[in-house]
């Protein structure tokens, strides 16, 4: 829309930024005149998130307008050089924004263009709104023609592609938007052409933000996939609300906590405590650069060295009665006793509920065009232990692949044996899998006819699934996903940690 320059107020001395209009706007009577009473209806607003706007001018056919000129930089420049952000501070800006808007909404005007580009962010951790070029007066008539979309079609909400008339939930919808790629590194929309990115939003909601990135706190999660609701109603009802659920605590809890925790060396920890003490300063305060091992005052030790004789005088007779015949005994019928628990909690007669060793993962995608294999790089991820990270199907157009049936993960086993269930954990939403077992992993067959019969099978399956694998000797194991899940086109399945117990 218009070029922007730093400039010099000559009567205030003060430095302020100019928005000269592009020429051809600037030969529109019609947009000139949206453009001058839109700049004074801005120029109303005072709120500390907002860029303040001090005038308009029109000087030799150029239209310009005069504002505060901000020590800062675009989100949309943050999220070019760094990918994605740290959820606090998604937070942060988001709730900042959100109390902008609620501003602007109550003055009565609808920005309709949220996006990063016109979200600046101070190096102090301020947020401030800017560019309410294309702002609507709400309840006025709309001056533009009818049927046009103004905004940028990454950020529409979907009464804007529909061309209705628009509120303050349409600018929520935008910044739910501009949360999502803040977090995940990507538009929750994509598509060939602008018309395919916008209409992709009218039908279907998108992926979560935990199913692209994993670490995404799940309240976090839940603000985000509200702001984006299909229909403006099921979204917060203004942005004061949106403000208050961001700024919530649980927002930013981690109910499935991920931090790892390793062991420490006490007498490391302790040697570390001493240089910090030795470190601190004259106010007595140490600055935590590690773990610290609290060591046990006088009236603990006893207590604690009772506990530690008692435990090894139990390890002690464990060995001596194991070597014996009626130990061993004992010992057998115990394990044959707890063998009914499985892992997922019920019961099974004579099952061991230990998960099975996995000797490697394949890809197996038999009806695949173009370069083998689906993501074979980060198929240890979906074995590595760590349910933060993730393999995942390639992207396509149809949540049921369309031009095959399907794309599947083989897990081989490092020997076979009798097999109880296939344990996954993922965040994918509607999606849907059958598993095939095989009794050796000697060969493996290429097509999918040659593993036989499914011995499970489930659809709309949200999240985390268990297959039955019916107590069958095996060797290897076919996760065959048939379904990719909800989202939109180049939609994919996530699987983030796989587990077969026998």
């Amino acid at each position: 829309m218009a070029e922007v320059w730093e400039a010099t107020d000559e009567v205030l001395g003060r430095p302020v930024a100019v928005k000269i209009l592009h020429p051809h706007l600037a030969a529109d009577d019609t947009f000139v005149a949206r453009f001058r009473s839109e700049a004074v209806a801005a120029a109303r607003l005072h709120h500390p998130g907002i860029v303040s706007i001090y005038d308009t001018c029109h000087d030799h056919d150029a239209e310009a307008i005069v504002m505060e000129l901000v020590d800062g930089m675009t989100l949309r420049s943050q999220l070019d050089q760094l990918g994605f952000l740290p959820p606090e501070q998604v937070v942060s800006i988001g709730a900042q924004v959100a109390d902008a808007l609620a501003a602007a909404h109550r003055a009565g005007l609808v920005h309709r263009d949220i996006k990063p580009a016109n979200i600046l962010v101070c190096p102090d951790g301020r947020a401030l709104v800017t560019d309410f070029g294309i702002a609507k007066i709400r309840d006025d008539p709309d001056v533009t023609q009818t049927g046009t979309m103004l905004g940028t079609v990454k950020y529409l909400a979907p009464e804007q592609v529909r061309g209705e008339r628009l509120d303050g939930r349409a600018d929520l919808y935008a910044l739910g938007v501009v949360l999502y790629e803040a977090l995940c590194a990507r538009a929750p929309f994509s598509g060939d052409t602008p018309a395919a990115t916008a209409l992709a939003r009218l039908h279907h909601l998108p992926p979560r933000p935990r199913q692209v990135r994993a670490t995404v706190p799940r309240g976090l999660d839940t603000v985000v996939m509200r702001c984006l609701q299909l229909d403006r109603d099921h979204r917060y009802a203004n942005a004061l609300e949106l403000r208050a659920a961001l700024l919530e605590p649980s927002t930013l809890r981690e109910a499935d906590d991920l931090t790892v925790a390793t062991p420490v060396d006490p007498t490391t920890a302790w040697a570390h405590q001493a240089e910090a003490a030795s470190a601190a300063g004259s106010n007595g305060s140490v600055a935590s650069t590690g773990p610290v091992i609290v060591q046990p005052t006088g009236r603990w030790v006893r207590p604690t060295l009772a506990v530690v004789f008692v435990v090894l005088a139990l390890a002690l007779a464990g060995v001596l009665i194991g070597g014996t015949s009626t130990g061993r005994q004992l010992f057998s019928w115990a394990d044959r006793s707890t063998s009914s628990s499985t892992i997922d909690g019920s019961a099974s007669q004579g099952a061991d509920p230990t998960n099975l060793r996995i000797q490697a993962v394949s890809s197996f995608d038999p009806g695949g065009a173009g370069t083998p294999g689906e993501n074979d790089d980060q198929l240890p991820l979906a074995i590595d232990g760590n349910a933060a990270t993730s393999w995942h199907t390639e992207s396509y157009n149809q949540r049921r692949f369309g031009t095959k049936p399907g794309v599947g993960i083989v897990i081989t086993l490092t020997s076979a044996g009798e097999l109880r269930r296939l344990n996954v954990a993922s965040a994918t939403q509607g999606w849907a899998a059958s598993v095939y077992v095989l009794p050796s992993a000697g060969s493996l067959p290429t097509a999918l006819s040659g593993w036989g019969d499914p011995v499970d099978q489930q659809t709309g399956i949200n999240g985390d699934a268990s297959f039955d694998l019916g107590n069958v000797r095996g060797q290897a194991v076919l996760l065959w996903i048939t379904d990719l899940g909800d989202g939109p086109p180049r939609v994919r399945a996530e699987i983030d940690e796989l587990s077969v117990a026998g």
